[in-house]
């Protein structure tokens, strides 16, 4: 009997000590304008389980002429169909600079134009589909609804008095989440945590853009690993986790970042009588002559980083965001879903990727 109740101490004690089982649900961010999944779109979510898509329904920025706050890329829905059994997250771009200098009755104005563009796209999906309560029939429990924004300091305020706002007029039972850089991840009491549910931690875009001489903005492992080294063992906001599956090039021109192109590849800077390589930094591209890239006109002298995120650099960035404080029923999210995704990560890999995060 001693032996028994010995074991059964003994048994308790661990469990009680070990960690709870996680589970997790993998999930794409559709970022484009038009929303349209091609069939081989379709295979690629069904062969990953994907059941969960984040969704940009509109950009809010400032006028660069007038100042003026204003909404950009409202979605278009071009085709739903490949939405059925898909729970459907929206999402609001904001720039930072919107809340520079912004008063409290702006901060109401832009949080019930907001809630009203939300409305409007979210009506625009079929009944069935409108999972998160904006429009059309509202599941049991509700949606989520997720804001991103890289605020600093001198915006904290309006950016979280704007996200208590909203809350006013969307539905009540609504999650809300937020984006969460890693800087905002490791030092939560020097950059406030945004007044919501959930946050979405983005492992990635650890360097500095702006940079010329950066070597891969998108990731570089020695910087994600400082902020996770004295990060808080907790977050205060459950977390959920955005890795990145994407590429673009960054063009430069009198040193300075000019140009984002999104999703560009290695293929399209093979012409060697318009690109060349640049002594001792393989990333680099120079133009030679002008010529039009992704509908963008390029100087002679405009250098080209191309930055990419490789099957082998993907399994690095996961294994570093293990060690991060994930909600037990975190989604593991891929950003983002287009035609080069789907050509550029197999299938397994990123089963393989999301899966590694059950504990």
């Amino acid at each position: 009997m001693r032996i028994l109740l010995l074991f059964s101490g003994v048994f308790l004690l661990l469990s009680a000590c070990s960690k709870p089982s996680r589970t997790i649900k993998p999930a794409f961010y559709y970022w484009q304008t038009s929303f349209r999944l091609s069939p081989q779109e379709c295979y690629f979510l069904e062969s990953l389980e994907c059941r969960k898509l984040y969704i940009k329904f509109l950009d809010i920025a400032r006028d660069p002429e007038s100042g003026a706050i204003r909404p950009l890329s409202l979605l278009e829905l071009a085709d739903t169909s490949g939405l059925a059994g898909k729970q459907i997250v929206p999402c609001v771009f904001i720039t930072n600079n919107v809340f520079q200098q912004i008063s409290p009755a702006k901060i109401e104005w832009l949080a019930q134009k907001t809630a009203e563009a939300l409305r409007s796209i979210g009506a625009r999906f079929p009944r069935d589909m409108a999972a998160f309560g904006l429009g059309g029939k509202l599941q049991e429990g509700g949606g989520e609804v997720q804001f991103d924004c890289d605020w600093t300091a001198s915006t904290r305020d309006a950016y979280f008095s704007f996200l208590r706002k909203i809350k006013t007029y969307l539905p009540a039972n609504c999650t809300f989440s937020a984006t969460i850089r890693l800087h905002q991840y490791k030092f939560p009491n020097a950059t406030g945590v945004p007044p919501v549910e959930r946050g979405m931690l983005m492992f990635y875009n650890t360097g500095d853009i702006d940079d010329p001489e950066e070597i891969n903005s998108i990731f570089q492992e020695e910087d994600a690993q400082k902020y996770l080294t004295g990060a808080p063992d907790h977050y205060p906001l459950l977390l959920d986790l955005a890795l990145p599956v994407f590429s673009w090039g960054l063009v430069y021109r009198d040193e300075e970042l000019w140009k984002i192109i999104p999703g560009l590849r290695a293929a399209q800077l093979t012409d060697t009588a318009l690109f060349a390589p640049v002594p001792g930094r393989v990333y680099l591209r120079a133009v030679k002559k002008g010529t039009f890239l992704s509908a963008h006109y390029l100087r002679p002298g405009d250098r080209i980083r191309l930055e990419e995120i490789s099957p082998e650099l993907l399994r690095t960035i996961a294994l570093h965001a293990d060690d991060a404080d994930l909600a037990e029923d975190a989604t593991v999210a891929f950003y983002h879903l287009d035609t080069s995704a789907v050509q550029q990560y197999p299938i397994p890999l990123l089963q393989t990727v999301w899966k590694r995060f059950y504990k």
